[in-house]
């Protein structure tokens, strides 16, 4: 983690020690929902808690600020993010990383989501990993069934 911090690619705070919990902020392109257009997003937050099973299971991650993605849930959603598939073997550096490749929409498994009207709207729009931000930003995204509410 210092080392991506000494590129420039990320900022964190930790607690504890060892630590245990890492504050995470990095600036990567992405998308949230704002009264039913996607806008564009910049500056992304995240807690990683690395508890007594870490790394033989993945840490939890909150997501801490808006966004609209199929595998991240915003904080009015209680941040929930989907990693996909883990190994004991990944750095919490490496796992940062990721984070940062998917909310730029350049992974994402909407069979696997967690924000499922987000999928369903990359479905319906054939949205593939690696779109363009521009093809999102200014998109309109209506709600589902009419029962939820997209919106930060």
């Amino acid at each position: 983690m210092e080392d991506l911090a000494g590129q420039g690619r990320i900022s964190f705070t930790s607690e504890g020690d060892p630590p245990e919990l890492y504050h995470v902020e990095f600036g990567a392109p992405g998308v949230a929902c704002k009264e039913s257009l996607l806008v564009a997003t910049n500056l992304h937050r995240c807690d990683a808690y690395l508890h007594r099973d870490y790394p033989r299971r993945p840490p939890v991650i909150v997501w801490k600020t808006p966004v609209f993605h199929p595998n991240l849930l915003g904080p009015e959603r209680n941040g929930g993010v989907c990693i996909g598939s883990w190994s004991p073997s990944e750095s919490l550096s490496d796992l940062t990383l990721r984070l940062m490749d998917l909310v730029s929409w350049n992974s994402f498994n909407s069979d696997d989501a967690l924000d499922l009207d987000a999928a369903h709207w990359a479905k319906s729009h054939s949205i593939e990993p690696g779109v363009s931000m521009d093809r999102l930003v200014g998109s309109t995204v209506e709600a589902f069934d009419d029962k939820i509410t997209l919106g930060a």
